[in-house]
């Protein structure tokens, strides 16, 4: 219950954008322009089969606010600095959409405010409309070859390769609560600024960090060591879950691919202004069921799993290749007993699907 009311708290401003008028201060909705064609971030429906528009967003220039990394730029309610603030930020690598170029030297933009724990202006993920002066605007083409794409409502990285879906990572985003609201990832269009590395917070370690947002950072699902040991499970149990504190954390077992979180670093740790995008799981969306006759494949020899690929890391090679069954037949009595494979990510049970569904359905 805690977990629902926590992501009700974060949706509730998510079906539009929204400013504080200068002298009421109160809220004032405008509607979202959000999905509706063309190309880019704010105009691409969220639909991953799309892979020819997905990657024409991904490859669209993105335009940023100007300076230094890590630091923020607040976003006003009137084009005035004496307004009042309605979000803020990120410099260098966020994304922005300009709603409107004013011959004043001002901008009106949207975007989801990235408001972090230390922020004045309490607007956690919430999408805001808001002014800047347009000189401290620029536009930046990203990098081509590669880009990622994170959807908080299936919680999946997908890699991008020249166009194609090249494949897809389990993560885990940022997880709210009454508490820490700010926990949210917050959604939109970045670029890959940094290469941070390892580092440690609040007993957890992480490697292969690259930063996208502030102190928001793609990497390794985290570990705890003792006795000299890392220790992944409690990380790797809620993959695929919302669970981080805005990071988003990524497997590091391989797929048949060989695709995890090394991978990523070892491709994009040179290449910085590679784009990465985070789908918000708005209220009203569904995710899709898989046809029923996608292929599913296990080992009979006492398997436990069940796997995307009839070859796989998690299974030993001596019961390689496995054995082929549809997603129709998920549900009958041979299959009920199996689980999702941790390394290959196939797609979730029915019964999974309708649960992340019936969260985000609309009254």
């Amino acid at each position: 219950m805690k977990r629902i009311l926590a992501t009700l708290l974060c949706l509730l401003f998510l079906t539009g954008g929204v400013h504080l008028h200068a002298e009421a201060q109160t809220p004032v909705f405008t509607p979202s322009r959000h999905i509706t064609d063309g190309m880019g971030y704010w105009q691409t429906p969220m639909d991953i089969t799309d892979t020819k528009a997905v990657w024409e967003m991904l490859m669209a220039p993105i335009t940023v606010v100007k300076g230094k990394q890590k630091s923020q730029q607040t976003l006003y309610s009137q084009p005035d600095r004496n307004s009042a603030p309605v979000g803020e930020v990120t410099r260098d690598s966020q994304g922005v959409h300009v709603l409107e170029e004013r011959d004043d030297g001002w901008s009106l933009i949207e975007c989801y405010s990235s408001s972090f724990a230390g922020s004045k202006t309490k607007a956690w993920n919430q999408l805001v409309q808001g002014y800047i002066r347009t000189d401290q605007l620029e536009t930046v083409t990203p990098k081509d070859k590669y880009a990622l794409l994170v959807d908080k409502l299936d919680q999946r990285l997908y890699i991008f390769e020249d166009g194609e879906l090249y494949d897809v990572l389990a993560v885990s985003t940022g997880l709210p609560n009454d508490r820490q609201p700010y926990n949210e990832t917050r959604s939109g269009e970045f670029l890959i600024v940094s290469p941070m590395g390892g580092f440690e917070v609040e007993g957890l370690n992480a490697a292969m960090g690259l930063r996208f947002n502030f102190g928001d950072v793609l990497h390794e699902v985290p570990h705890l060591v003792r006795d000299g040991v890392k220790n992944y499970k409690k990380f790797e149990d809620v993959l695929g879950q919302r669970a981080s504190h805005g990071c988003i954390r990524v497997q590091r077992k391989r797929t048949p691919k060989g695709t995890n979180m090394t991978w990523v670093w070892d491709q994009l740790k040179g290449r910085m202004d590679t784009k990465l995008v985070i789908w918000e799981d708005l209220p009203g969306r569904q995710l899709p069921y898989p046809d029923p006759a996608t292929p599913l494949f296990y080992n009979p020899q006492g398997g436990q799993n069940y796997h995307a690929q009839e070859k796989c890391y998690g299974v030993k090679e001596k019961f390689q290749p496995m054995t082929g069954f549809t997603y129709g037949e998920l549900g009958q009595a041979a299959y009920v007993r199996l689980t999702a494979c941790p390394y290959c990510v196939p797609p979730r049970r029915v019964e999974d699907i309708d649960a992340i569904n019936e969260l985000h359905r609309l009254p």
